[in-house]
């Protein structure tokens, strides 16, 4: 390297400007690399900070030389690269080696944190009597947080005057060898060294360090010094040794807590600071928000339980649920911080010359602004609780351990077994004659299945595991919070009582979260049913009030089809939620279950092989019962859902009969629809509540029989008790004291439902009454009304039987849930008729048509009944009497319901002649011309002829129903599935069949109308949806039209835009090559005059032997 670089390069190490800048940067950003185990962007813009300042000052030095950089560093490469010659050139060497390792990245933070280690000589200042803006302002250009403040305070805090005093006075520089690093020593030390300044000024530097050094030692001894005082005072003062022995081992431990809670603080306070960093981050706002949430509800000393849902809604607003896990950390560092609190402030009471015992049981703390008068640490001895915090963290540590093992046991014999599964696979393919190909497709096909089998098991285990710890975790806290609370350890009892309130607590969290669930999809499941209900009575009332109604003469189809459409659809809604909510409920009964398990565990035996097998086959079974019940009581509530609005669709359609057989109206019949309607919706409501009531009822008291065997099992320390049999919850005790509560309600509520009964009665006689006195006067017959009358009060009984099936059907549905515990075993006929006996509102609706499948299978006298009836009419002169008395009653009914069809079509022809007749006279009392009179007659006649088919379907309908009961009644009994009922129909119409022509042939050609009509409506639909299609498809050509032009526009732009880039690139190219020419050009000139120069003086000055330019060794340079 030529001379005149290292004359730059010692002008540079000794220049003032590299150690007013250079210096003050590296000290005031050395305190950012404190501890850092990985450097991130803020690291890296400091580096790139420091290489410019150095480039910056390094070339205003050379430009006094008449160099530049890049001269420089092709000195620098050929120095570097070539070998020494002697002792000068290995100097230069070295010196140009050490200033090559900063332009490494890793160089410079090893000697920023090198530097941070070193520098001594920063002490706490008291408050500042100032502007923290203007502090702020001085640091960011550079200065010491130190001498900021020393200039400020001179000043009085002026601004001006602290900047102008920071510039007449700079900082001194203390530094150290011991902060050099073999790889990257500090540059600004290398001018210890090669420093030209006086030795006064490097001495003040040795005697500010050495003053900072006396004054930490002299803190320190006067912290000792004073511990040891007190103590000494306290022990004179009490004249017990043992009392200064406790004080000293206290505060010995108190300081040993100290450090290890700042350690943990800072670990903790850095895991939280990660959540900031990385993609998908959290803002440090959002971060902020959440930490003061929460810590003003720890405070404030809120049960975070109690507000869970506030929590939940709160935290994942700001963040997202894969960030879940900064909550615990965040209650993690509070804890820390609290603890930390109380830490310092015992410290302090015991320096302050407080006595132990005062310090222990709090007192005093009220007036110190501590926290009030009760007292956080008591008479606890820290070591004892030091005791307990490791001893829950070894319990921790052993759990996770097994539950490891256990997990990993689990993930080998699922390996082994599928791995068999997989050999035995191939063998049968093989032995098959199966070709490579396809074998290898099946290869493949099993290790997906094998692979996606043992993900499964993974996430099942880890989970378990993870809610097993998290109960074991929840139970310490607890003891924990008893232990500060009360101030002592806790005996056995109080760990038994606490381990009844975790449980407790976990069995109400269970709960709380089935029910919401149980509630959202309940919600959902009656939506989703009104909504069909809705669409499927809207459809009923189209087709009944259609004109002309469909093909076919039997409204009995319409209805029938309907329902069977809407029970089906009723059905497939329960069938879906019921799937859903057992899936749902699998979730947190798994969750419950492994905390539960986790919060009873007392003590691991980490020997023993079998223990965590033995907990495991007990989790397991918990979770499997307690779902199995679960689902069955969700099945069971499904099944009388299903039921009961099967009985209110059957009592529906009797009302809209009978509404239609007296020749109600469309407005009529969809009152009586909406009547049901809410009718149903009150008692689908009753059936609800009181299923969900002993729904919650049985399942907790199943929890808390399946929580006390946890409990026996962390208890027991052998394994052969830890399960005690397949059958924990005694069921037939839960299903006796369920039918003892039924029977005991229903005798207490038995008379107020009677006296209900009777009131409700009398009130629908009394209308009943009022409507018949009003037909009276109109001139109706008393038949109809006794009737109306009649069928009005079955109706209603109907609805008693109704309410009757809600009030039995739950406690009947869990009983025999209980019976065949939760679906594992199969009801005896002795056990189902004792079910059976609840109540008897099966055997008491079965009475009505209503009756279901259920009632019918469940009754077996009646079949017997005709069963004998069968074997007697088979004997002889008794069969041949049944079959004449069949025969006579069967001519009697025909008479009977034609003489009802006959009297029927009189009154409908009077009704309609006296209607023509009224029509007739207002029309001729009014003056209307011919014309009007005509159309009138026309209107006339296609009402008779809708109120003719009308009456005609309510006749036939009326005619089923009739035939219905006379087939299974009394006379129709034995023979009844011999009768033909369509031949019935036929005979009974024979006397109108030419009226019923003519209807069908109206009734035909009032519908080709409407299909011509219908057909002439799609033509124009279509002619203006091809109208529309045209015009879109014209408004779509001219907006492409008008994207591909704008296109074309951005593209000529682009294109534009990319030419004047390479046009401006091309120019700096330019001028940057000659600026590098005459810079080249520059640097030549001024070397030849330099060597001239030196020429000169060499042979100006030879006679005097020269001048020793030997550079220092580099290890003088600091």
């Amino acid at each position: 390297m030529d001379t005149v670089w290292a004359e730059a390069l010692d002008e540079y190490l000794t220049s003032e400007e590299w150690y007013s800048t250079i210096g003050v940067f590296i000290e005031s950003h050395c305190s950012l690399f404190e501890g850092e185990e990985e450097y991130g962007h803020g690291h890296w813009n400091v580096y790139k900070e420091f290489v410019e300042i150095s480039e910056q000052i390094l070339n205003n030095m050379l430009s006094n030389l008449g160099g530049d950089l890049d001269s420089l560093e092709k000195a620098l490469d050929e120095a570097a690269n070539t070998e020494a010659r002697g002792p000068r050139d290995d100097a230069r060497k070295r010196m140009v080696d050490n200033l090559l390792t900063f332009d490494s990245f890793p160089h410079f933070c090893a000697m920023m944190e090198s530097k941070n280690k070193n520098t001594t000589y920063y002490e706490s200042q008291p408050t500042p009597y100032f502007d923290n803006n203007d502090l702020v302002n001085l640091e960011s250009m550079g200065f010491p947080k130190k001498n900021c403040v020393e200039a400020l305070n001179h000043c009085n805090g002026d601004f001006d005057s602290a900047l102008q005093y920071l510039f007449d006075h700079p900082p001194p520089s203390p530094r150290s060898e011991q902060g050099a690093t073999p790889s990257a020593p500090p540059v600004m030390d290398m001018r210890q060294t090669r420093s030209k300044q006086p030795k006064d000024s490097q001495k003040e530097v040795e005697d500010s360090i050495s003053t900072m050094k006396k004054k930490d030692e002299a803190a320190k001894r006067r912290r000792n010094s004073t511990v040891e005082e007190i103590a000494q005072a306290d022990t004179e003062a009490s004249d017990s040794n043992n009392e200064s022995k406790r004080m000293e081992r206290q505060l010995d431990h108190m300081f040993k807590r100290r450090d290890e809670l700042v350690t943990e603080i800072k670990d903790q306070r850095a895991t939280v600071v990660n959540y900031t960093k990385g993609p998908g981050k959290v803002s440090d706002d959002s971060l902020e928000e959440l930490y003061l949430f929460l810590k003003e509800m720890v405070h404030n000393g809120e049960d975070l339980g109690k507000h869970k849902d506030k929590i939940h809604s709160y935290v994942f607003a700001r963040i997202t649920p894969d960030q879940g896990t900064l909550v615990p950390n965040l209650l993690n560092l509070m804890l820390l911080e609290g603890e930390d609190f109380l830490l310092q402030r015992n410290i302090n009471r015991l320096l302050n010359g407080e006595s132990l015992a005062a310090v222990l049981s709090g007192e005093g703390e009220g007036e110190e602004g501590g926290g009030g008068g009760e007292a956080d640490e008591g008479g606890l001895d820290f070591n004892e609780l030091d005791e307990l915090h490791k001893q829950h963290a070894f319990d921790l540590e052993n759990a996770k351990n097994a539950l490891d093992d256990e997990a990993a046991r689990q993930r080998r014999a699922m390996q082994e077994k599928l791995k068999n599964r997989r050999k035995q696979k191939i063998k049968e393919c093989r032995d098959n004659g199966m070709m490579g190909e396809e074998i290898n497709r099946i290869e493949r096909n099993l290790d997906e299945e094998n692979a996606t089998k043992l993900y499964k098991l993974d996430a099942s285990l880890k989970s378990r595991n993870q809610q097993m710890l998290s109960g074991m975790e929840r139970k310490q806290m607890k003891v924990v919070e008893e232990v500060m609370r009360l101030n002592r350890m806790l005996t056995p009892e109080e760990l038994e009582n606490l381990d009844e309130q975790t449980a407790e607590a976990l069995r109400q969290q269970h709960a709380r979260d089935l029910a919401k669930m149980r509630e959202s999809l309940q919600n959902e499941k009656n939506r989703q049913r009104a909504a069909l209900q809705a669409r499927l009575r809207a459809k009923r009332a189209r087709a009944l009030n259609s004109s002309p109604p469909p093909d076919g003469d039997d409204i009995n189809s319409i209805i029938c089809n309907i329902d069977n459409e809407e029970t089906n659809g009723l059905n497939e809604i329960d069938s879906k939620f019921s799937r859903q909510m057992y899936a749902m409920v699998q979730q947190p009964t798994e969750w419950f279950a492994a905390a539960a398990a986790g919060a009873r565990i007392k003590k691991l035996e980490s020997d023993d092989e079998d223990w965590m097998n033995k907990l495991g086959e007990l989790h397991k079974h918990h979770c499997g019962a307690l779902s199995r019940m679960q689902a069955s009581l969700a099945d069971e509530k499904s099944r009388q859902h299903n039921g009961l609005q099967s009985r209110l669709q059957q009592m529906r359609l009797k009302k809209i009969r009978a509404a239609m057989k007296r020749g109600a109206s469309a407005e009529e019949i969809e009152e009586i629809e909406e009547e049901c309607l809410a009718f149903g919706a009150r008692c689908t409501e009753k059936l609800e509540s009181k299923f969900n009531e002993q729904q919650n009822k049985i399942a907790g008291e199943f929890m808390l029989k399946h929580d006390q065997e946890m409990r026996g099992v962390g208890d027991s320390t052998s394994i052969e008790q830890m399960i005690n049999s397949e059958d924990i919850f005694d069921y037939e005790a839960a299903a006796r004291a369920l039918r003892a509560n039924h029977e005991r309600d229903v005798e207490a509520n038995g008379k107020v439902r009677d006296e209900e009964r009777r009131r409700q009665e009398d009130a629908l006689k009394a209308r009943l009454r009022g409507r018949k006195k009003k037909k009276k006067k109109a001139g109706a017959g008393d038949d109809d009304s006794d009737r109306e009358e009649a069928e009005a009060l079955k109706l209603l009984n109907d609805q008693f039987l109704l309410e009757d099936y809600v009030e039995t059907g739950v406690n009947r549905g869990v009983v025999r849930v209980l019976k065949t515990r939760g679906g594992t075993r199969t009801l005896t006929t002795e056990e189902e008729k004792e079910v059976a006996e609840i109540g008897g509102w099966d055997n008491m609706f079965a009475g009505g048509e209503g009756g279901g499948e259920e009632e019918k299978g469940g009754d077996g006298g009646e079949e017997e009944e005709k069963g004998g009836e069968e074997e007697k009419g088979a004997d002889g002169g008794e069969g041949k009497s049944m079959l004449a008395k069949h025969s006579e009653a069967t001519k009697v009914l025909i008479k009977k319901l034609q003489g009802e069809r006959r009297t029927s079509h009189q009154k409908l022809q009077e009704r309609l002649r006296a209607k023509r007749e009224a029509k007739m006279k207002e029309l001729t009392d009014g003056g209307a011309d011919e014309d009007e009179i005509a159309g009138a007659i026309a209107e006339l006649e296609e009402e008779a002829v809708k109120e003719r088919i009308q009456n005609d379907r309510i006749l036939t309908l009326d005619e089923h129903k009739a035939i219905e009961e006379y087939e299974f009644g009394e006379n129709g009994g034995a023979l009844g599935g011999n009768l033909n009922t369509y031949e019935l129909l036929d005979e009974i119409h024979s006397e109108f069949k030419d009226e019923r022509e003519k209807l069908q042939q109206a009734m035909m050609e009032e519908k080709q109308r409407q299909k011509e009509e219908m057909k002439k409506a799609r033509k124009e639909k279509r002619k203006e949806k091809k109208r529309r299609a045209s015009v879109l498809l014209a408004a779509q050509a001219e907006e492409a039209e008008e994207e591909k032009n704008d296109k074309n526009l951005e593209d000529e732009v682009q294109r534009i835009m990319e030419e004047e880039k390479k046009e401006r690139q091309t120019l700096s190219m330019m001028m940057n090559l000659e600026q590098a020419r005459q810079k080249e050009a520059l640097q030549k000139r001024l070397l030849k005059k330099r060597a001239q120069k030196r020429r000169n003086s060499i042979m100006g000055g030879s006679h005097t032997g020269g001048a020793n330019n030997t550079l220092p060794p580099i290890d003088k340079i600091a």
